[in-house]
Formats: C-alpha cells, sequence, structure tokens
C-alpha cells in the first residue's frame, strides 16, 4: 500500500480530549485537527469503537484520520464508555447506550468552534453497528455514514445466532469482549485515578455470552436493537466483503430499504477494511469514502452519485482452499438494488440425487449426519488480522460425503449468480429439536469442491423466530433457508451442489439428540439469483490503488500469528478443534507502551454425542511501561446437557505479580429449541 506523506492540508493531533456526557462520564477522544485559516469552520468524521485509541487500533486510526485531516476534515476517534481512556462502564448489548452518547458526542462537535457543524459517521464492525445506529435516530448532525460490515439487526446478522441457530463463534466474542473490558486506562492520560477506573470496570465486566444465551429466540430482547430504516435520513455508503459471512448480506437488505441516499460496495474482502481487504484485491477505498464525504458535506462533484447503485466483486472459480491472497474474479454494477436483471432460476433435488431445472416425482430422501459435519466449514467471519490463515471454509469434498448431496450435469455455459440463494424445502425429522444447513457448492471437473455460499436455520423456528415450537415427529414442514449473500461465476464444465445436513460444527451447536432428516426430493428444491451479461460492466470506473497516511509508530519485539488444528481420536471419536492466536508483542514507541494480546479456542465433540460438545476460549491481555505492568486473564467455558447451556467463567487481574482482582460465574440456561 501506498503512503502518503503530503496532503492538501497540514494539521495538528490532540491526544487527550474530553467530551462531556450529561450524566457527567467524559469521553475520551482523540482529535486530528487540520489547520485552516483563522475563522474558517470544517466538518467533521468521527469512529466511535471500544477498541481503545492509544495503544492496539492506534496505527490504523492514524492510517484513516491523518488521511480525512489531510483532505481538511477534523477527525475524532472516541472510546466508548468503559473503554479506553474513557469514564464509566460498559454495558452488555448498551446499543441505547452507546446510540445515546454518540449523539452527545455530535451535538458537542457541532458547538465547538471549529466546526462548521456537520458531521459524518466512519467505520467497520462495531464503528459500522455505530454509524447505521446513529443514523437510526436521524440527527441533524449527521450528514453522511460509511459502514462497513455492520448489521440493522442484533439476532438475524449476528455473532450469536444465525437462522435461529446457536453459534459458537459467539462464546470466542463473548469471551473476547469480557477481555476487551477488562483493560485497564493508561496512567498518562487519566493520572492516579486510573486504578479506580480500571477497578471499577472488572466490577462491572460480565460474560455477553450469558445474556444472549437467556435470549435464545427472537424476542423483545433483540427486536429492541433492530434499526428502522424509514428513520435514516443521512447518505449512506453499505460495504462488506463476500469472505465476511458474519454481515454480508446487510448491504443487499439496507440498498433494498434505505429512503436516504445510498451506495454499495461488496469485495471478495473477509471482516476487514477494503483497502486491507483480504482476499485481494484491496482497493483505493479511502479515496472512495473522501468521494462521499465530499460530496454530501463540501457539495462537490466528485461522480459518486452518477455511478451504478451497486458495485460487486463476482469470483470465478474460487479455490478449494482455506487461504487464497487474491480472488480471481472481476467487477461488475448494478444501476438498482434489487436489480430487475436478476433472474430467479430454480434447481430441483432429484430423488436420484441429481439437481435439475424440472421438478420430477416426489422421492423422500433420508440422512443422519455425523456429528463433526463442518469441520471445514472455516470461520464465520475470516478476519486475517496476522496475515494468511487458513479461516476461509477449505475443500467441502469431506463435509459433502457427511450430507445429502444433489449435484447438476456439468453446465454447459457459464452461470453467475449475484444475491440471495434461497432453498425451499419440505422436510420431516425425529426429533422435537433440530436445525439443517444448506450449502452451495462449486463442483470442479477433478472433484474439487468450493463452497460458494450456506444457510442454516432452526426448524423449531418455522412459525415463528420469537416463537419456537416443538417438533412433531415425522410431520412435514415447508421450510426457506436463505443462504449468504454471494457474487459468483461458475464455469462451463464445473457442476452446482446442494448439500444438505443436519450437523455444522463447530460453526454451529448441535441438537441436543442426534436427528435424521427425511427430505421431499422432486419438491424440495433451490432458488439461483442468476445474473445475465451486461455490457455496462466494461465500463465502470476502476478503483484507485490503495493508499493511506503514515501509521502510528510501533517496534514488533514478537510477530504474532494464528493457527488452527483439527485432532480426533478414532478410538473414542473425539475431535478437537483449536485455534490460538497473538497479536505480537509491541511497543508503541511514542508512549512508550508495549502491549500484546494471547487467545486459545477449544472446540469439543465426540462423534455420536451431543451433549459432549464444549466450547472453551481464554484471553489474556498484558500491558507495560516501566515499572507499571498490568495483565488480566479472562476464560469461558460452555458445555451443555439436554436441557440447559452450562456456562462458566473466570477473570483475573494482575498489578505486577499481585492480583487485583479475581471473580467467576457459574450460569444455567434453560435450552429454548436450540
Amino acid at each position: 500500500m501506498k503512503t502518503i506523506r503530503r496532503f492538501p492540508f497540514r494539521f495538528t493531533e490532540t491526544e487527550d480530549c474530553w467530551i462531556p456526557m450529561p450524566d457527567g462520564v467524559r469521553l475520551a477522544a482523540k482529535l486530528w485537527m487540520p489547520r485552516v485559516k483563522a475563522g474558517i469552520r470544517v466538518p467533521a468524521i468521527i469512529e466511535v469503537l471500544p477498541y481503545r485509541k492509544r495503544d492496539i487500533y492506534a496505527p490504523r486510526d492514524a492510517m484513516h484520520h491523518r488521511y480525512f485531516a489531510g483532505h481538511g476534515y477534523a477527525c475524532l476517534r472516541v472510546d466508548i464508555r468503559g473503554s479506553g481512556d474513557s469514564d464509566g462502564h460498559q454495558g452488555v448489548f448498551a446499543a441505547e447506550q452507546e446510540r445515546n452518547d454518540t449523539l452527545r458526542v455530535l451535538e458537542w462537535i457541532a458547538a465547538q468552534s471549529w466546526s462548521d457543524g456537520q458531521v459524518a459517521m466512519f467505520g467497520i464492525s462495531w464503528g459500522g453497528f455505530q454509524g447505521i445506529q446513529t443514523a437510526h435516530c436521524a440527527p441533524p448532525q449527521l450528514k453522511a455514514v460509511v459502514a462497513c460490515s455492520f448489521a440493522p439487526d442484533r439476532y438475524r446478522y449476528s455473532q450469536a445466532y444465525r437462522g435461529g441457530c446457536f453459534l459458537p463463534r459467539s462464546i470466542r466474542w463473548s469471551s473476547q469482549l469480557f477481555g476487551y473490558k477488562s483493560r485497564p486506562p493508561d496512567p498518562a492520560l487519566v493520572g492516579r485515578r486510573w486504578r479506580r477506573m480500571w477497578l471499577e470496570r472488572l466490577e462491572h465486566d460480565t460474560p455477553q455470552i450469558i445474556a444472549a444465551l437467556e435470549h435464545q429466540a427472537y424476542d423483545a430482547y433483540w427486536q429492541r436493537l433492530r434499526i428502522d430504516y424509514a428513520r435514516i435520513r443521512a447518505p449512506f455508503y453499505a460495504i462488506s466483503g463476500w469472505a465476511d459471512g458474519a454481515y454480508v448480506s446487510a448491504v443487499g437488505e439496507s440498498l433494498a430499504a434505505l429512503p436516504a441516499p445510498h451506495k454499495g460496495l461488496i469485495g471478495p474482502w473477509g471482516h476487514r477494511f477494503p483497502h486491507l481487504g483480504v482476499p485481494g484485491p484491496a482497493i483505493g477505498f479511502l479515496q472512495e469514502s473522501l468521494r462521499w464525504f465530499d460530496h454530501w458535506m463540501r457539495d462537490r462533484d466528485t461522480g459518486v452519485m452518477r455511478e451504478p447503485m451497486l458495485k460487486a466483486w463476482i469470483a470465478e472459480a474460487a479455490p478449494a482452499q482455506s487461504f487464497y491472497a487474491q480472488s480471481p474474479g472481476r467487477w461488475v454494477t448494478e444501476p438498482v438494488w434489487p436489480s430487475p436483471r436478476i433472474k430467479t432460476q430454480r434447481w430441483y433435488l432429484q430423488g436420484d440425487g441429481s439437481l435439475r431445472g424440472r421438478a420430477r416425482t416426489r422421492v423422500v430422501r433420508s440422512a443422519r449426519s455425523p456429528l463433526t459435519t463442518g469441520l471445514d466449514c472455516g470461520e464465520l467471519m475470516p478476519w486475517f488480522q496476522h496475515g494468511p490463515s487458513p479461516e476461509m471454509p477449505g475443500d467441502q469434498r469431506a463435509d459433502d460425503g457427511k450430507s445429502l448431496c444433489f449435484d447438476s450435469a456439468p453446465l454447459a455455459r457459464a452461470t453467475e449468480i449475484l444475491g440471495t440463494p434461497v432453498a425451499r424445502l419440505r422436510v420431516a425429522v425425529d426429533r422435537p429439536t433440530a436445525f439443517i444447513c444448506v450449502r452451495l457448492c462449486d463442483v470442479a471437473p477433478d472433484g474439487a469442491s468450493t463452497r460458494v455460499s450456506y444457510g442454516v436455520f432452526n426448524l423449531t423456528h418455522v412459525d415463528d423466530p420469537a416463537k419456537p415450537i416443538r417438533l412433531e415427529p415425522g410431520r412435514r414442514y415447508d421450510v426457506t433457508v436463505p443462504l449468504v449473500d454471494t457474487g459468483y461465476a461458475f464455469r462451463k464444465g464445473h457442476r452446482i451442489r446442494v448439500a444438505v445436513s443436519t450437523s455444522y460444527w463447530p460453526l454451529i451447536w448441535p441438537s441436543p439428540e442426534p436427528v435424521t432428516l427425511a427430505l421431499d426430493a422432486g419438491i424440495s428444491h433451490l432458488e439461483l439469483p442468476v445474473r445475465p451479461p451486461n455490457p455496462a460492466d466494461r465500463r465502470l470506473r476502476e478503483f484507485e490503488a490503495p493508499e493511506a497516511a503514515e501509521p502510528f509508530t510501533r517496534t514488533v519485539l514478537e510477530p504474532g500469528g494464528r493457527s488452527r488444528a483439527i485432532r480426533t481420536d478414532v478410538g473414542s471419536g473425539e475431535t478437537v478443534v483449536e485455534i490460538a492466536d497473538f497479536s505480537g508483542r509491541l511497543r508503541y514507541d511514542d508512549i512508550a507502551l508495549v502491549a500484546e494480546a494471547r487467545s486459545s479456542e477449544r472446540y469439543r465433540l465426540v462423534e455420536g454425542d451431543p451433549l459432549s460438545a464444549t466450547a472453551e476460549v481464554g484471553w489474556t491481555w498484558r500491558f507495560e511501561r516501566g515499572n507499571w505492568r498490568i495483565r488480566t486473564e479472562s476464560m469461558t467455558r460452555v458445555s451443555c446437557t439436554r436441557t440447559e447451556f452450562v456456562v462458566h467463567a473466570r477473570l483475573d487481574a494482575y498489578e505486577g505479580s499481585k492480583r487485583v482482582f479475581s471473580r467467576e460465574f457459574d450460569h444455567r440456561v434453560r435450552r429454548h429449541g436450540t
């Protein structure tokens, strides 16, 4: 990536900017201010996160906000309440509190002597969530949003549930937040009160997984967090990547529902900003964001609103492997979304295992998937935070062999899809609680199977996701399973495969009992969003190459990395998936701080025994400056019985070698259709 050091505007950096809240809490912010003539007021861009502006994310923050400040915007990176150097404590799924605080931040900015009253929001993941939930309130100061990997609904797009199924990945995220919230403020900024602030955080730190498990259905707890698109007034740029399976479908949904001016961009990337995108190609995302901000806050004709509504990457015969640096494919455009050009193509699942364009005689196909079906699923949201690592779904042949599979004949011509594949199935099961997983795969002539998309559905939600039912064994249910949105080109000579299973471990927590599925072939079918060729694709304006400002300086004392291993004991039938992650040991030179983070994940399951499922995640954080040495250790473990989830968690904090805080949590939650 190109580093830009000379900009149209010089700027200053203020580390300790404090923003007061109505209850007396002060939020800590870092401010980048362009140097302008006296009396000139400037628009602002803010990013609001719980990830500490002083250290771990400081290099990335500098790349972005120095860049925008160099183009004439005041930029603020704000630590949310209870994080970084801000006062207070962070709640659990505390969207209302965060939203209210952010609204006060917007008001504070608009009242500053340097502000022209206009504010934009920018960010990915938590920062993207902040953007859409603030836009939901339609504050008058908010003039534009650029949101990456965001979600309008905390249940449907979640690290806790997918299709009503419980995600073990949520245990990692809960443990990660458990550790995040245990980190102290920096004494160099907050002074002697750092210890009191830290101990207050520790006292209020609770595992998020408990709240998530107490609300397994789409109940009022989750519904209060969903976004009402009709209330959004700020122009909204919705962005994600196909490899970011947790959130990518939110882009198409947002484009279809937003009343405010909007654009969409979907690349091949995982859970990363597009200028840092992996798999590539990465793009000049900061330039693209600047075009959006300049258009809406400076009334400049950047051309962005004359371009098609959606720009998307179409992958072509992606390799069946758990990591690749570059995605083969090309960029395409659609003038509007949903696009009237996209045509639904039906593929019927046949009794002989074929996939055909016409329905045939109904034949019942039955299967009981091994519990370990899904070991090649990859990560829910590949991140590639420390470089290349095996986070994407690998070759699907092993999982295909454990599933009901339906294959098309070799394609006579290339088939391109863009949008949401949908499986419409008639099924019966032999247990009162069950889920199904549907995978869409591209089978190459050599047999390699690439997962193009997938969807899961908790059958107990067949009537209402807010009111799970006990399934009647043997009764047939018509279910609709939307798969994750995708853009993909199946090559001529390849086969389309639909694979259906009753297990998908470790992505989905297993049902309480092994499940036998009966599927009505000849009636059940897959609907593909087929995209015809579009000559306008050849006129697409090319993205600029990635560039950014100089990052915050740091020295790598020990490099980081990530590993993923699967171990099976053939005798006992036990399979363990182990993931280890190390941030590296890093010195932040400008503030003389050394920091590191380590995590370990262990997902255990014994074949044939769904009640053996266990997930355990641990995090260790270290911060050091001279004689000031802080360490926090958190662990979260979830297991189950037939009727309950069992949670055990622990948090320990150390100042030097002395343990200054320790707390354990033991909680049991009734299973409710999961």
